[in-house]
């Protein structure tokens, strides 16, 4: 029976089983609350509140605001850039085979030896000519919000080498004091 043919005879005054709509209208109502609950709130909206729910859910859990960027980021790099920049940040995403220049290499150390987060910020709010690097680097800064272009220069930070301190293999090592 379809929701048309339930109300008519309802509103015909013939009997219809209550527990049969039910049934029916159970599937519809759960995705109308879970639409109505997740669909008016952004994620990336510092704005709002958590819902109930979510203060629940991170009750207790320690807050660590750059972990937190950097998952923001992480989901924005995903969408915007990696199909350049590739999902590991080596320059080889699959557009980039496409171009004429080569995307830039994020796990490269010679590009954070000279790396500020300015310098990262400006180019991805104004595009790879505001810093002299490609023209075909295009500007986020109109498509992104602020916090979202930092957040992705948070995450760019995850692609750095970590850095390595040099050892010298002649030295005897050192022994624990007493």
């Amino acid at each position: 029976m379809t929701l048309q043919t339930y109300f008519a005879r309802a509103r015909a005054g013939q009997h219809v089983e209550p527990l049969m709509a039910w049934a029916r209208l159970f599937p519809v109502a759960v995705v109308a609350c879970l639409l109505t609950l997740g669909c008016n709130r952004s994620v990336d909206d510092p704005s709002q509140e958590p819902s109930p729910i979510e203060a629940l859910a991170t009750r207790g859990v320690p807050s660590d605001r750059v972990a937190e960027a950097r998952l923001r980021g992480e989901k924005v790099f995903r969408h915007y850039c990696a199909v350049c920049h590739g999902n590991e940040g080596r320059g080889d995403g699959f557009n980039s085979t496409n171009l004429a220049l080569s995307p830039q290499d994020f796990s490269s150390p010679e590009f954070w030896q000279q790396m500020t987060d300015a310098h990262l910020f400006l180019t991805v709010s104004k595009g790879g000519p505001a810093n002299g690097k490609s023209v075909l680097m295009p500007a986020w800064g109109r498509t992104l919000t602020d916090r979202q272009l930092h957040d992705v220069v948070a995450f760019l930070h995850t692609f750095a080498p970590r850095a390595e301190v040099p050892t010298d293999k002649s030295d005897p090592p050192l022994e624990p004091r007493q």
